[in-house]
């Protein structure tokens, strides 16, 4: 549970039902754990960027996904691949980060 406070007063406790704490030590681990399938699932049957001999469709970092494709419509086709991804686990992307 948390509470917000002002300067005059405080809030009534607030149950949290869902997520994780700010800054959490886990909370990378779990990121990663969840965000695997979704990077597996990039991997075989997205559209990714050709690198030497390396196609690269997504890179990911602690908690956040950059997505990769030499065309739009690969781009679209990633970006479905994640709708999907979010539709099944509850996630939500912020496409203008």
């Amino acid at each position: 549970k948390t509470s917000v406070y002002t300067k005059s007063s405080g809030s009534d406790p607030i149950w949290i039902k869902k997520g994780m704490k700010q800054g959490d030590p886990l909370s990378p681990l779990l990121f990663n754990l969840l965000i695997d399938p979704l990077l597996c699932k990039l991997k075989s049957d997205g559209c990714g960027y050709q690198h030497c001999a390396t196609e690269i469709t997504a890179l990911a970092f602690t908690d956040d996904l950059v997505l990769l494709s030499e065309s739009w419509d690969g781009m679209q086709r990633n970006m479905k691949i994640v709708e999907a991804f979010c539709e099944l686990t509850g996630l939500n992307t912020q496409g203008k980060k």
